[in-house]
């Protein structure tokens, strides 16, 4: 399919399906604001508060645009495009009275504190519902909500830890290893939105809100593939095993002759058959160690031994395309600049460019999922911190110039 007839019905004048959604975010770091973001992707707009001063605490990380140790977090830059920004201290009384203004206003508010914060400065669920009853209201925390470690703060890697991700990740017999993207904060952010759109539409069928909340350690364990029914129903313990799996083979990174990595998967009896004929060794096609799925499980070490001399006798360009010739489920470990160079994801505008008034024309991951009539693309650049407040202070809630030069004064905003 060319990209044109993909979106041969959508609409000119389309923010995204989620167009006219209002959202009110009071996040930081990278969980609550990953959230945000999904939501502004897919055509919502967002209004996200930080606080007076240091602001969201993500600006503070490396790397930096122009060595920019103001707006120039990547990290910042990364979680917060298309947004509005403003400053609040919602700690102090007019600070909580603006905040809640805003809410009446909204569809979704989110936030990230450790449980109880929100409430204790008189903004949980129960006092925004109170004043917008229909509000879907999205809580996003390490432990969740409830449960004997729900006051623990958490943080991406301590659900990694706490959640069998790092216990099945890493060498054989090497020390757990954390996965290097925050997975965590990631997956988070998006249950997260996907919650939100849920409660989305069952307001829509019943004129209900309600408080939506997730867990860190919750979704990384939801990821965990078999580790838990394994463990609690079939005594199978699942452990690091580097790239490859127990069940089967070949499933694993082979080094070519000119040093790039390739990940091959050929572990289903038909991959493996057409791999056999590329490598020249048809006998293990029948060869009852090798002839069956889990056959070959068990004898992995003999099928990587034959696989990686195989490999390692072609060039990368050789081995993929004879690869992709026959159908055999592989691919180059690429890195960054690779994978910014790749015609693939321009078409896919999975990389895309977005124009900034400092920084000048940056590179940002798209929209991952795509649709015919409303398609949906990042809406602009990360704001800087405070350059939304008049628009918002006195535009929008009319504020007076001399009510705004108070809150100012007070470092309410």
């Amino acid at each position: 399919m060319e990209k044109q007839e993909f979106y041969k019905n959508a609409r000119a004048d389309s923010r995204g399906p989620l167009e006219g959604i209002k959202v009110l975010e009071a996040t930081n770091f990278g969980a609550g604001p990953i959230c945000g973001m999904v939501l502004v992707d897919l055509g919502a707009t967002s209004i996200k508060c930080e606080m007076p001063g240091t602001g969201d605490p993500v600006r503070q990380m490396s790397p930096y645009l122009q060595d920019d140790r103001v707006e120039g977090s990547v990290w910042y830059q990364s979680f917060n495009r298309g947004k509005q920004a403003i400053t609040l201290d919602f700690r102090q009384p007019e600070g909580r009275d603006l905040f809640k203004r805003l809410a009446q206003e909204a569809d979704i508010v989110v936030e990230n504190f450790t449980p109880g914060t929100m409430a204790k400065w008189g903004l949980g669920y129960d006092d925004i519902a109170a004043i917008k009853p229909d509000i879907v209201y999205i809580s996003i925390s390490g432990f969740g909500q409830f449960g004997p470690l729900s006051t623990k703060k958490g943080f991406d890697p301590i659900a990694q830890a706490m959640a069998g991700m790092m216990h099945s990740t890493g060498e054989k017999n090497g020390p757990p290893l954390r996965a290097g993207p925050a997975i965590a904060d990631n997956m988070v952010g998006w249950h997260g939105a996907m919650g939100a759109m849920a409660a989305l539409l069952h307001r829509n069928r019943t004129g209900e809100g309600q408080h939506v909340e997730a867990g860190l350690t919750d979704v990384i364990l939801y990821t965990t593939d078999v580790g838990i029914m394994g463990e609690a129903n079939c005594n199978y313990h699942q452990v690091r095993n580097g790239s490859t799996i127990d069940s089967g083979a070949p499933f694993n990174t082979f080094l070519s002759k000119d040093g790039h990595y390739i990940f091959i998967n050929a572990a289903y009896n038909a991959h493996w058959n057409r791999l056999c004929e590329l490598m020249n060794r048809l006998d293990l096609i029948t060869d009852p160690r090798t002839s069956e799925y889990s056959a070959r499980g068990d004898n992995r070490d003999l099928v990587n031994e034959v696989v990686t001399a195989w490999v390692a006798s072609q060039s990368l360009d050789e081995a993929m395309r004879q690869l992709d010739e026959k159908e055999v489920t592989a691919g180059p470990v690429l890195d960054f600049r690779q994978i910014l160079d790749l015609p693939h994801y321009r078409e896919r505008d999975a990389i895309v460019e977005i124009e900034h008034p400092k920084f000048g024309r940056l590179s940002h991951y798209g929209v991952p999922t795509k649709y015919s009539r409303t398609p949906a693309q990042p809406k602009g650049y990360s704001p800087m911190k405070g350059e939304h407040n008049d628009l918002i202070y006195r535009d929008h809630l009319h504020l007076s110039e001399a009510q705004v030069a108070e809150l100012k004064q007070k470092k309410v905003i």
